[in-house]
């Protein structure tokens, strides 16, 4: 099998593509997905010619502030979940998707959990390795002197007391 071919518009040349390659025989959609960037999200989707067995990779790129593009759903009934799942965790809007409900998150609370700068919660709240334990014996593991560093992937402030906050406890004690 050939590998597939690659093929980069601009966002608004996003759909028209599509429909091109699905007039030229790429009738088999395969995935969509994105990749966080930075200052932008790449979207991707794969198609398929299931006579040729041909394969077509189609990236465009969405400013992260505004990550907005038109659904394929009309073109590939197989997009529809794609898009809401891209939608949910990378915040990418799909103009024209009927169906928006949440696919995999309960609630949207904060950034969508996919992109970079999102906290990983679970990071934060949970002790990491490589902080002094105790060990079997009772000696003191690790470095007890050495000041605890955040886990990869969590802001400096996060989850940390606001100032005010702490004064008005310690007044009401």
């Amino acid at each position: 099998m050939t590998p597939p071919r690659d093929l980069a518009v601009e966002p608004g040349d996003w759909l028209g593509s599509i429909a091109a390659l699905r007039d030229e025989g790429c009738e088999v959609f395969d995935f969509l997905t994105a990749v966080d960037r930075g200052q932008v999200i790449e979207v991707v989707v794969r198609v398929m010619n299931p006579a040729t067995k041909a394969a077509t990779m189609v990236w465009t790129t969405v400013p992260a502030d505004a990550a907005e593009l038109a659904s394929l759903s009309e073109h590939y009934l197989g997009a529809t979940w794609c898009e809401r799942e891209t939608a949910e965790m990378f915040g990418v809007r799909f103009m024209g998707l009927a169906d928006q409900r949440p696919l995999l998150l309960r609630a949207t609370l904060g950034r969508p959990p996919m992109l970079k700068e999102s906290a990983l919660v679970a990071r934060a709240v949970r002790e990491w390795p490589g902080a002094a334990q105790a060990t079997d014996d009772g000696r003191q593991g690790g470095n007890p002197s050495r000041r605890r560093q955040l886990p990869p992937g969590v802001p400096d402030d996060f989850l940390r007391p606001d100032r005010s906050s702490l004064d008005q406890s310690a007044g009401t004690t």
